[in-house]
């Protein structure tokens, strides 16, 4: 996966704010190139991460209003909005690439998933 240019911020200070203000069980969240989470990242984490650098490279601003309305779509059709938004599916193919090498069999990342 090439992402040159990603900038990963580890701020553990952020977790409560962002669990109020964002996601409960949020891990990160990408902005442009810029990664940041409250946590270290698995190596699959991370990856999914990377994937949205990407689509952020490809979209730039423009991604903003792509995603949410990806989600939106994913919802009218009866769907989740986040589970089910195209840019989080292609970001698990990422993550999954990881965490299930060529054999198949789940690899364990740092956190034991």
């Amino acid at each position: 996966m090439d992402t040159p240019g990603h900038c990963l911020h580890i701020w553990p200070w952020i977790k409560r704010p962002a669990q109020r203000f964002l996601l409960p069980n949020w891990e990160a969240i990408t902005i442009g190139r810029h990664i940041i989470s409250w946590r270290i990242l698995s190596a699959a984490d991370l990856a999914h991460e990377r994937k949205h650098v990407e689509q952020w490279q490809q979209h730039g601003l423009r991604f903003i209003v792509l995603y949410l309305g990806a989600g939106r779509a994913a919802a009218r059709a009866g769907g989740h909005r986040y589970r089910d938004n195209p840019f989080e599916i292609e970001a698990r193919a990422a993550e999954e690439a990881i965490r299930l090498p060529s054999g198949g069999t789940p690899a364990h990342d740092q956190d034991g998933a």
